[in-house]
């Protein structure tokens, strides 16, 4: 018999993502032990509201962390859409993390192409020569990406560990072959905007999102909204059918 799908969902964004920082703490703590633990942070709404949830925890070993950015958009410095700034402005300032625990992509002069490159040996350099983060924070968009990977991105079938995703401006972001290398990862989605999405990724097994379906070490933390094309046809646990 086919093992039902389980996702957590909580009435609220809010609540969610209290959740999800919650569960981040603690694979923190159990990656970390008396070492060290390397995270990557993805962006987006979800993304920075996580960030907000986790600067606000006093149970996560901050000075045994390195900090990893998931994706970047390659424009200025000063972007203030930039992951690195609002990275920056929602968990690492708050927290008082040392400059030398965070790695972002260098993205000043150079094509997207040499950034990822880049920032591949950059994460070598702190995650091992494959790449494996202890965990993985990515939120869904409303297109069905995951990160910043979206439906048509190249950066899908790159076998690099980062990789170029086309736009204007381009972005760099960890690609599947890294995702799939991870200890542990979380995915989150909030707002009724991404509904459809996460059904397409749970129910049809359809877009990025599925990437990182449920599993012994995927967890889905989503709010009412995001979850709310999947209950609609949701059966209690125990029903027989």
């Amino acid at each position: 018999m086919q093992r039902a799908m389980q996702i957590e969902v909580y009435p609220t964004d809010a609540d969610a993502l209290d959740a999800a920082a919650a569960l981040a703490a603690e694979h923190v703590r159990a990656a970390a032990g008396d070492g060290r633990a390397v995270v990557a942070l993805g962006s987006g709404r979800a993304g920075r509201g996580l960030m907000v949830a986790l600067a606000g925890r006093g149970d996560l070993p901050w000075s045994r962390v390195e900090w990893c950015l998931a994706d970047e958009r390659c424009a200025s410095a000063q972007d203030p859409l930039g992951h690195a700034k609002i990275a920056r402005d929602s968990l690492f300032v708050p927290r008082g993390v040392a400059a030398a625990k965070i790695h972002a992509p260098s993205i000043e002069g150079d094509s997207p192409e040499e950034i990822a490159a880049r920032y591949a040996e950059a994460l070598r350099a702190v995650a091992g020569d494959a790449v494996a983060f202890d965990l993985v924070l990515l939120a869904i968009g409303a297109d069905g990406s995951l990160g910043a990977l979206a439906s048509d991105a190249a950066a899908l079938t790159a076998t690099t560990p980062v990789a170029v995703v086309a736009g204007d401006p381009a972005l760099v972001s960890l690609t599947p072959v890294t995702l799939a290398r991870a200890g542990r990862a979380i995915v989150t989605a909030v707002g009724p905007q991404t509904a459809g999405a996460v059904a397409r990724a749970l129910r049809d097994g359809a877009g990025p999102a599925a990437l990182l379906r449920p599993s012994d070490r995927v967890t889905w933390v989503v709010d009412r909204d995001a979850a709310g094309e999947l209950l609609k046809d949701a059966r209690p646990a125990d029903a027989r059918g």
